[in-house]
C-alpha cells in the first residue's frame, strides 16, 4: 500500500509540473511571478543577502559528492544498509539528467541580470537547485526517518525537520537573489520530491 501511495503522490506531482509549464508564456514573468517574487526580493537586506548567498554550495557538485560518500558511509557502516547508496547515486544522476533536460526543452530566459545579486548562467525552468534539492536531501531525510522512525522517533522528525526546511530555504534564495522565477522553484520542487518518491518506493514491499 505504501508504494502504491509513493507513486500516486508523484503521479500528482507530475500533473502540477505540467500545469506550471502551461502557466509559461514565451518568456517573462507570469503575475504569480510577480506578485511572489516581489515580495520576497522586497524583504532583502545585507544580512539576508550574506545568508542566502551561503546557501548556493549546497547545491554544488563539490558538495553532492562529499554528501554522497557521508551517507554512503552512514548507510552502510552504520545502518548496514546495502542499498541505500546506490539509491543515492541513482538519485543524483536522474536529478541531474532531468533538470539538464527539460531546461533545454522550455528554454526560458533567467530573471532580468541587472536585478540578479549572483551570476548564473542557463536556462531558467525548472531551476535545477530546487529540484536537486528537494530530490537529494529529500531522499536524505526520507531515508534516516525510515531507520530512527521506531527507535528514535525525536531523531527521526528532526531530520525530516532539517530537511525540509533546507529544501525550502533554498528554494527561496534562489528568487531572493534574482536567478529564478518562483515558478521555476515550483517546478522543481514539484519535479524534485516527484523523482524522491520514485527512488524511495524501490525501497518498500509492494502494495
Amino acid at each position: 500500500m505504501k508504494r502504491t501511495i509513493h507513486w500516486t503522490l508523484a503521479g500528482l506531482l507530475l500533473v502540477l509540473f505540467a500545469g506550471l509549464a502551461g502557466t509559461l508564456g514565451k518568456s517573462g514573468p507570469t503575475p504569480f511571478d510577480d506578485a511572489v517574487g516581489g515580495w520576497i526580493r522586497g524583504l532583502r537586506s545585507d544580512g539576508l543577502t550574506v545568508f542566502f548567498k551561503a546557501l548556493s554550495p549546497l547545491v554544488s557538485t563539490t558538495v553532492f559528492a562529499v554528501l554522497l560518500v557521508v551517507f554512503a558511509a552512514l548507510f552502510v557502516f552504520a545502518f548496514k544498509k546495502r542499498l541505500e547508496p546506490l539509491l543515492l547515486i541513482v538519485n543524483l544522476a536522474g536529478a541531474f539528467g532531468l533538470y539538464r533536460v527539460l531546461k533545454g526543452v522550455f528554454e526560458r530566459p533567467r530573471p532580468p541580470a541587472s536585478d540578479a545579486l549572483i551570476h548564473a548562467a542557463g536556462f531558467s525552468f525548472p531551476s535545477g537547485n530546487a529540484l536537486m534539492s528537494a530530490s537529494f536531501y529529500g531522499l536524505v531525510a526520507y531515508l534516516l526517518y525510515r531507520h530512527w522512525q521506531k527507535r528514535k522517533p525525536a531523531a527521526a522528525w528532526t531530520a525530516v525537520l532539517i530537511g525540509a526546511v533546507l529544501i525550502l530555504l533554498i528554494g527561496v534564495s534562489r528568487v531572493y537573489l534574482g536567478v529564478h522565477y518562483p515558478t521555476d522553484i515550483a517546478a522543481g520542487f514539484a519535479l524534485g520530491i516527484a523523482w524522491m518518491l520514485v527512488c524511495a518506493a524501490s525501497v518498500l514491499k509492494r502494495g
